[in-house]
């Protein structure tokens, strides 16, 4: 098939409404979507006319309440969203990254199918790839799904369909065959990754991101996402990670890296940048490199970390030099205070090393986060205690925030398919995917702990939190009165400050006329 004959359709790619508990802290999710605009751009370099519809970008603060639960949309209705597909649309693309945005998701998948009969409609992203089976029997109105790293799948496999060859030799796709989901052979993983095209952002409203400092991270400035590794060695028997991206580490070059930052400063007058990756700081040579390679062009910017990261490496050296390149914010992810709960979900951290690489962090200038998740299956009070322990040593060496998350069993984890086998996840339904909302809800918890119930939990979650910023505040008096004038010069510095300001924000928002 030859260029022009790939311009006369179009291939668009969507993604649903942003979904979050009506009283969540978080702002994070109001973020562009750095996957879709990735395989548009593998798709344009062949020659495609590509389109993406992006709901939350075109208008972030559009709210829509979800009827019969305590949860919002973002974005544009789903009607809306499919009003706005090209009519010339052969091919359309939907990534469902969470699996508490399914429900919407397969809505909006089934009111394509009915405005576009003839498309062909392809599912992607970390939940289609986590329980694909389940993904098209639910939805049997998509036609393929595409399991893992989609850049090269979506391409191989349009490119196929339209040769009139059998999609069934294209390696990393499931679809229904007489009623039956069949995969196809596993996809080998990307390894080059500075061989993939930087995304597409010019077919996104990138604009609105920029202008509103609408950023997973704190909020520096104008951001955009980045991502310069991909996979992850470890094996957490909570995270759905691998099941997407795969348990391989690989990085591009320093250089590239930088070459995209710079790019997107001169272009787009970005000011921030959050790293996505899954564990970024992994190979110390790399870090390193990457580091002085920021100091060396003196960009002006800062970057985060959000998301969390792995601490071996970051000692005196590193804090250092990540700090001297711009580095703002840094998210440790040590989950849990207590040996024995990281034993049983194989989370691979030395406890004592950590704390040292904290306060390595913080003389560097560092501000530091830590994610903690309580209520584990096996978890019990005396492991809540050893957590707390933990958390008041990290107060003492001037950690700044803490997020204590519950346990939820996500699709693709480990723990997720242990406990259907025991039948504590009896049916995968819509109350099931809108529960994996409580993980973020102030207000709410569900506990699959066999020793701690609900409301048990929910009180060790925000006595802990409390603690933690009640001994914060204690040991640098001066902290309370810097944060509420961030506040009022609407300034993050600390990511308690975004999820206040992210506070304040939904109070004008769900009060308004």
């Amino acid at each position: 098939m030859g260029e022009g004959e790939r311009r006369r359709f179009v291939v668009t790619l969507l993604r649903p409404p942003a979904v979050a508990p009506k009283w969540s802290l978080s702002s994070g999710i109001l973020t562009p979507p750095i996957g879709l605009a990735y395989i548009a751009a593998c798709l344009r370099r062949e020659g495609y006319r590509v389109c993406i519809i992006d709901p939350i970008g075109e208008a972030p603060f559009e709210v829509n309440n979800i009827e019969g639960h305590v949860a919002v949309s973002y974005g544009w209705s789903i009607e809306r969203i499919v009003s706005a597909i090209p009519r010339e649309s052969r091919y359309i693309g939907v990534s469902c990254m969470f699996s508490h945005e399914w429900p919407i998701t397969r809505q909006m998948i089934y009111m394509i199918r009915s405005a576009f009969p003839e498309a062909v409609i392809i599912g992607g992203g970390e939940h289609i790839t986590a329980i694909p089976e389940f993904s098209l029997v639910d939805c049997r109105a998509i036609d393929y799904a595409v399991l893992g790293e989609g850049e090269e799948t979506i391409v191989e496999l349009i490119d196929r369909i339209e040769n009139g060859d059998d999609v069934a030799s294209v390696d990393g796709i499931m679809f229904l065959r007489n009623g039956v989901p069949t995969p196809t052979r596993p996809r080998r993983r990307i390894h080059d990754l500075d061989s993939l095209p930087w995304p597409a952002w010019d077919l996104l409203p990138i604009e609105n991101y920029l202008k509103n400092n609408l950023s997973f991270g704190v909020s520096e400035g104008p951001t955009l996402p980045i991502v310069a590794t991909r996979g992850c060695p470890y094996r957490c028997t909570f995270c759905s990670g691998s099941s997407m991206w795969g348990n391989r580490w690989y990085a591009r070059s320093p250089g590239n890296v930088v070459d995209e930052i710079e790019t997107y400063v001169n272009l787009y007058n970005v000011e921030n940048f959050d790293f996505y990756d899954l564990t970024p700081i992994f190979n110390r040579r790399w870090i390193v490199d990457l580091c002085r390679e920021l100091i060396r062009r003196r960009l002006d910017i800062s970057w985060q970390i959000p998301a969390g990261t792995r601490s071996e490496i970051i000692d005196e050296e590193v804090a250092s030099l990540m700090a001297r390149a711009g580095h703002r914010n840094l998210v440790y992810a040590p989950e849990s205070g207590s040996e024995r709960t990281l034993k049983l979900i194989n989370k691979r951290v030395h406890l004592p090393a950590m704390l040292d690489s904290m306060r390595a962090a913080v003389r560097a200038g560092l501000s530091i986060k830590l994610n903690m998740v309580f209520g584990f299956p096996q978890d019990s009070t005396g492991d809540i205690l050893r957590s707390y322990k933990f958390l008041a040593r990290a107060a003492w060496i001037g950690v700044d925030d803490v997020t204590i998350s519950t346990f939820i069993p996500y699709p693709g984890s480990e723990l997720f398919r242990e406990l259907r086998q025991k039948g504590r996840i009896r049916r995968l339904d819509d109350e099931y995917f809108y529960s994996l909302l409580v993980m973020g809800d102030v207000r709410s918890c569900a506990s699959f702990s066999e020793r701690i119930g609900r409301k048990r939990l929910l009180f060790y979650r925000l006595f802990g939190m409390a603690c933690f910023y009640l001994l914060s505040f204690l040991l640098r008096p001066k902290r309370p009165f810097q944060t509420l004038w961030h506040l009022y010069k609407g300034r993050h510095t600390t990511r308690i400050e975004k999820a206040m300001s992210t506070y304040i924000g939904k109070l004008r928002l769900y009060n308004r006329p």
